[in-house]
């Protein structure tokens, strides 16, 4: 053998060499990265579990069929790890929305990749609960628009949130929307009632109806007798049990001489409620006065027991229409 030939042998053996330690010092990162992992996911420090097992898994690939075993483990572990540190941000006393969504979209990025269908899964049930928080939020800073972008996001992804219609809905009557909040309500009181959410249907209801009773009354006053009607359909239409919509939308139809309309409501009225009902049978009395009923009329004016009505049902009953 040439002093050349010996030479390069030399080399060769050499590099085998080194390439025994390198694996076998890879090898042992592989360990070292897994163990820290492990330790930290155990202290919790999920931030710092997650850049171990990564480092674990790049390495692991690297060493190849020696390292599988702690390959696997890291990977088994990541998506959850993932998982817990966004549910660590979601849950901390000092909100931070962004930096939790930004977690979430790992997770689910994470989840993909080591094919973990029960993390992605959960991970974007939690995702439309964030931007229905962070509307929230944006709601009680009187941020409307801002709140209405994130709570839109958050129907996107889950059409069954009623609380997020509902604050959509109180955000667009802040923002005088009048068909949005109309809508928005309406759509809570849907879900709310296919969920079996009955505190958000029930809130939809009261804000939509007395929004638009309250409208009612306003036009009532000015004796703007068809504006009003509409407004008091609507919040029955809220809610078809409003006795003082009923009591207000007959009154209107006596105003407009429209007898049977008021005959109508006062009975649905009395369907809700018959005692205490001393303003409801004046209009009742009313119409059917209007009407040249007598009979009626005087039925009506003697249930009138009591409140403002009083005195007038007693003119109506002794001199207007000298009840027997």
């Amino acid at each position: 053998m040439t002093m050349k030939n010996i030479k390069l042998f030399s080399i060769a053996i050499a590099m085998s060499g080194f390439s025994i330690i390198g694996a076998a010092q890879t090898m042992q990162e592989v360990v070292e990265a897994r163990n820290k992992g492990t330790e930290f996911m155990a202290a919790g420090d999920f931030v710092a579990a997650i850049a171990e097992l990564e480092k674990c898994v790049n390495l692991a690939e690297q060493v190849g069929d020696d390292a599988l075993e702690h390959q696997m483990l890291a990977e088994s572990a990541l998506p959850n790890l993932y998982f817990s540190q966004a549910d660590k941000l979601l849950k901390a006393a000092t909100k931070d929305y962004p930096a939790t969504m930004k977690a979430l979209e790992a997770t689910i990025t994470a989840a993909d990749k080591y094919n973990s269908a029960d993390v992605k899964d959960k991970a974007q049930k939690v995702v439309p609960q964030v931007y229905y928080a962070m509307g929230a939020a944006d709601y009680q800073d009187k941020k409307y628009e801002a709140a209405v972008a994130n709570l839109d996001k958050a129907t996107e992804l889950d059409p069954s949130m009623s609380g997020a219609y509902f604050i959509k809905g109180v955000c667009y009557q802040m923002l005088q929307n009048e068909p949005k909040m109309d809508e928005s309500y309406k759509l809570a009181i849907e879900k709310g009632t296919a969920a079996g959410d009955a505190q958000n249907t029930q809130r939809a209801k009261q804000q939509l109806r007395t929004y638009h009773y309250n409208a009612g009354i306003t036009t009532r006053r000015a004796q703007k007798w068809d504006d009003a009607i509409v407004s008091f359909n609507k919040a029955l239409e809220a809610d078809d049990t409003y006795f003082d919509a009923y009591y207000a939308l007959a009154s209107c139809f006596n105003s407009k001489k429209n007898w049977d309309n008021a005959i109508t409501t006062c009975e649905k009225a009395l369907q809700i409620k018959d005692t205490g009902a001393d303003a409801v049978y004046y209009e009742l009395g009313t119409a059917y006065a209007g009407k040249n009923d007598k009979t009626k009329a005087c039925e009506n004016f003697k249930k009138v027991a009591s409140g403002p009505f009083l005195e007038g049902a007693k003119y109506q009953i002794e001199t207007a229409l000298k009840c027997n």
